[in-house]
């Protein structure tokens, strides 16, 4: 897992998303990815919550923009952190 943040991360360490996503999805405009802080738990946890019909599945991210940032994770060698919680 990785987080999609407004904070102002880096454009190296973060991958926008485009603009009819974050319309489509009501999300802030300064939406990212940050590709280098990958999270390892397991679903469902206290912090990530099914959505409100109880389904998994919020949104689906282009495939593009997965590929992108999962060759960013490899390229940099991102170990992920073993969440419990």
């Amino acid at each position: 897992m990785v987080p999609l943040t407004t904070r102002d991360y880096s454009p190296a360490a973060s991958v926008p998303l485009p603009p009819r996503f974050i319309e489509a999805f009501g999300l802030d405009d300064r939406s990212r990815i940050v590709w280098d802080d990958v999270n390892d738990f397991a679903w469902v946890g206290p912090d990530v919550r099914a959505g409100n019909d109880g389904s998994t599945i919020i949104a689906e991210v282009p495939s593009r923009i997965v590929q992108r940032v999962a060759a960013l994770i490899v390229e940099h060698r991102i170990t992920p952190t073993r969440r419990t919680e």
